[in-house]
């Protein structure tokens, strides 16, 4: 189970664009697409410049816990039924 999903809320925690909150546009591998940050033009023919959202590393991202206001780590917690769910460390506070 990944711990980070699309659709997450995030801050940037590293780099350009540190402090910064969005949400999750898509995974690949390490790599996530964070809406809004990361945008470079890319000149293409016939369009001119199209703006591009780059990709950045899974690492320079943290989960954002829009309710208090700060970025948390996730833990994975089997419930009693043995099902996984995600929590935050700080917190404790269920993510769905």
């Amino acid at each position: 189970m990944k711990k980070l999903r699309k659709g997450d809320p995030v801050m940037v925690i590293a780099g350009k664009f540190k402090w910064k909150t969005s949400t999750i546009e898509s995974i690949d591998g390490d790599f996530v697409v964070v809406k809004d940050i990361n945008v470079a033009k890319k000149a293409v023919k016939w369009q001119w410049f199209v703006k591009k959202t780059l990709p950045i590393h899974i690492s320079n991202v943290m989960y954002y816990v829009e309710s208090e206001k700060k970025p948390s780590k996730i833990k994975i917690e089997i419930t009693k039924d043995g099902k996984k769910i995600r929590k935050t460390k700080v917190w404790n506070k269920e993510i769905k």
